[in-house]
């Protein structure tokens, strides 16, 4: 039974390392007082999860939820200046005859019959 401190480990570092070795093992998660507690058995047929490493687990995702918390704020930050990039109307330049015409000219390119513009039998 392994014994990690709710004062030292954060309980979501806990849930992802257990979850880590599911594949492995059956993991049964409990509290006491101030400790999470960890008891692991092996699945048929895989290879056992030791008590080292489980414990390594849980430092790195002790540390990764650690730089979760401190660039959170910035990628906040830079999700929010890219949404709100996108949000922002563009002053429209050109008048409504121009767009129009634009218009025209891009249908007239569109409706002509390729065999009209690809014929051979004119050119002979």
């Amino acid at each position: 039974m392994l014994t990690f401190s709710k004062e030292m480990y954060p309980k979501i570092a806990l849930l992802k390392s257990a979850y880590a070795f599911t594949d492995r093992a059956y993991l049964h998660l409990d509290v006491k007082d101030r400790y999470y507690l960890v008891q692991i058995t092996p699945k048929d047929g895989q290879p056992a999860v030791t008590e080292d490493e489980f414990v390594n687990e849980m430092l790195c995702q002790c540390v990764r939820h650690e730089v979760y918390e401190q660039t959170k704020t910035v990628r906040e930050l830079l999700v929010a200046r890219a949404m709100a990039s996108t949000v922002i109307e563009q002053p429209d330049t050109a008048s409504y005859e121009e767009v129009e015409q634009q218009t025209l000219e891009s249908e007239n390119q569109i409706l002509k019959d390729w065999f009209d513009l690809h014929d051979d039998s004119q050119t002979e």
